[in-house]
């Protein structure tokens, strides 16, 4: 059977109906789109204003530079390997620079035996042998800069501090407001009781600027704290961290730790008693992120 060819006039209509019919569903549709558009920007405006709280841009995740660390939290993540911290003597924590003394604990108290091997500094004062010259070249750089800077205290004996403790406690007994035991108690808490000293340690030093005076404010003591890391000492007891050191803060005192140590603690602006807590597990686990 042969199939009979269509008329080419009659095709040419036909594609141009359905072109037309096309191009009318698609403008239907754009249309259609646009409307619904319109609708749905009324709804929008009849609707109620809604406070909310605006996502600053630049918050930034824990880690990256905008990030801040809710207040009195120390990231302990960068800690010192405990390698670093020791030597052919003692190794880690156990090593002689991190001796702790305070009168918190009586654990961390020093026996009437203990005795460092101390070595002539200036003045009429010593230091442990071990550090002595890290000390000398702290005076050293201080007075370069053109401070006049003293010692006031280094070491002090358990035997003095007996006397101390005995002389404070007769001062408030005699005021009459309390027993002798109360005052004893009461000196105690204070943190002076015999052992209970690190000046014992002989690694412990106190300076003054020329008028004999250990403020914040006086330009040495400023000097000496910006710079005391770089040569293995610390701000032992800084404002703020009294419930770790049990001690009012002490602008002129200063203790070695060593190199390491020192940089850390005094970077994060810890004490002695944090940096060697932040070693344990259990205080990784409450600390760190």
């Amino acid at each position: 059977m042969r199939i009979k060819t269509k008329n080419p006039t009659y095709l040419a209509v036909r594609r141009v109906i359905l072109g037309v019919a096309g191009l009318a569903v698609v403008l239907a549709v754009l249309f259609a789109g646009r409307d619904n558009s319109s609708l749905l920007e009324e709804e929008k405006e009849s609707l109620p204003e809604i406070a909310t709280t605006a996502v600053p841009e630049n918050f930034a995740v824990p880690g990256e530079l905008d990030w801040e660390y809710p207040p009195g939290w120390i990231d302990y993540s960068d800690l010192p390997a405990l390698e670093t911290l020791g030597d052919e003597e003692q190794p880690g924590l156990s090593n002689w620079r991190y001796l702790l003394v305070n009168g918190l604990d009586r654990s961390n108290y020093l026996r009437e035996s203990y005795y460092p091997d101390m070595t002539y500094v200036e003045g009429g004062y010593s230091f442990q042998t071990r550090a002595v010259e890290d000390l000398k070249a702290f005076l050293a750089a201080a007075r370069a800069e053109g401070y006049t800077v003293s010692i006031s205290r280094t070491y002090m004996s358990y035997s003095d501090q007996r006397v101390r403790f005995n002389g404070m406690a007769s001062t408030i007994y005699d005021q009459g407001e309390l027993t002798l035991a109360e005052a004893e108690t009461k000196v105690t808490n204070m943190g002076y009781f015999p052992g209970a000293d690190e000046h014992q340690t002989g690694l412990a030093v106190n300076f003054v600027d020329e008028n004999g005076d250990a403020k914040f404010a006086t330009p040495v003591l400023t000097w000496m704290r910006e710079h005391c890391a770089e040569y293995g000492f610390i701000l032992r007891y800084p404002e703020g961290r009294e419930a770790y050191t049990g001690r009012e803060a002490e602008p002129g005192h200063f203790r070695y730790v060593g190199d390491v140590a020192a940089e850390y603690i005094m970077r994060k602006g810890i004490t002695l008693e944090e940096f060697k807590l932040a070693y344990s597990q259990e205080a990784q686990e409450v600390k760190a992120w």
